[in-house]
């Protein structure tokens, strides 16, 4: 179950990194404006995404006082949530900044998870 739980996991964070750039340059840069569905559909791929996040750690016995890169994993959420917001929300310098701290975070999100440490680079 483990191995098909990381995959769809696997799978959700690519859907929901294609969706957050999708938004921004479409929605944000060029102001087309996008269907509900669009709107819609990151926030149900985040639920998923934390919530197959969650049971891998459970199935693997990892909790963030276990395993300290789990622990840098969950504020680098927290940091790409409140810079993905900024990227969509403001506009000038702050959209571009978030955008910019929303990527990072995630590059360093996705070299923590693969490399298992707190320090990946």
């Amino acid at each position: 179950m483990y191995p098909i739980l990381k995959q769809i996991h696997i799978i959700l964070v690519i859907c929901s990194l294609t969706f957050f750039q999708f938004r921004f340059w479409f929605y944000r840069v060029k102001q087309n404006e996008l269907s509900k569905s669009f709107k819609v559909a990151p926030h149900v791929i985040d639920t998923l995404l934390f919530t197959s996040g969650i049971g891998l750690a459970l199935m693997a016995g990892f909790s963030p006082g276990n395993s300290p890169w789990l622990l840098y994993k969950l504020m680098a959420l927290l940091f790409y949530i409140v810079f993905g917001v900024l990227a969509m929300k403001k506009s000038g310098i702050m959209q571009w900044l978030g955008y910019l701290m929303a990527t990072t975070a995630v590059a360093y999100i996705i070299s923590t998870a693969t490399q298992k440490s707190a320090w990946p680079f």
